[in-house]
């Protein structure tokens, strides 16, 4: 599927002939409030030109891993589907992406009243409530938002259909920070517990196989 040839002494044993489903996860570009370090959610934001850049950047790297039919899928979310369309601009015709399929279910995770809010504005506001919801963020939800349990509740099957759709082929799929994570920790078998281990940066790429039965080589994680 790709140029870049598995080493076979550290590729999974017995799975030299099967073809995995190959997905490209990438974060969208940076966007308004990224450089302030706000929290945005539900609530729509336009891709700052710094964010175009980084897109187009990330086309430039994913290249290297793509051949054959490939998938485009996206957060519905503005930044993210902007993101899709100029990625899909960014690579090659020959690669005949069709345009980017909204998946709802990959929106970022909602931030209730805390949209718009940053980690420095929400610590001088009400810093009980804030020490309170990261001493268990895995469950806790902001005021009128989602926890990560929710965010992963509605994540995962539908990151399921897409590898399936996938299967024999690659997928690019374009969603956000908290998105990416739970996907990537589910792939390692991470508990979410660790979700802020992960780190990933503005247009970062990620490629990730997997298998038949489920089984997941991750190929590069930030990149």
């Amino acid at each position: 599927m790709s140029e870049r040839r598995p080493d076979p002494a550290v590729s999974l044993p017995g799975r030299e002939g099967e073809a995995p489903a190959r997905i490209l996860l990438i974060r969208h570009g940076a966007s308004e409030g990224t450089p302030e370090g706000r929290f945005y959610g539900r609530v729509e934001t336009a891709l700052l030109p710094e964010g175009e850049a980084q897109v187009r950047g990330a086309a430039e790297r994913a290249v290297p891993w793509l051949a054959g039919e490939v998938l485009l899928f996206s957060s519905p979310r503005v930044r993210a589907m902007r993101s899709a369309e100029i990625l899909r601009a960014a690579l090659p015709v020959a690669l005949a992406v069709p345009p980017p399929e909204a998946v709802p279910e990959l929106a970022e995770l909602d931030l209730g009243e805390w949209e718009g809010e940053s980690y420095a504005s929400l610590q001088e506001k009400s810093p009980e409530r804030l020490a309170a919801h990261y001493a268990d963020f895995v469950r806790a939800r902001p005021p009128g938002g989602e926890s990560l349990a929710d965010l992963a509740a509605r994540v995962r099957p539908a990151f399921a259909a897409l590898r399936e759709r996938a299967r024999g082929r690659a997928a690019l799929i374009v969603a956000h920070a908290a998105v990416n994570r739970i996907i990537l920790c589910d792939a390692l078998g991470v508990p979410l517990e660790n979700f802020f281990r992960l780190d990933q940066g503005a247009a970062a790429l990620n490629v990730l196989d997997f298998y038949a039965d489920g089984a997941c080589v991750l190929r590069l994680l930030n990149g």
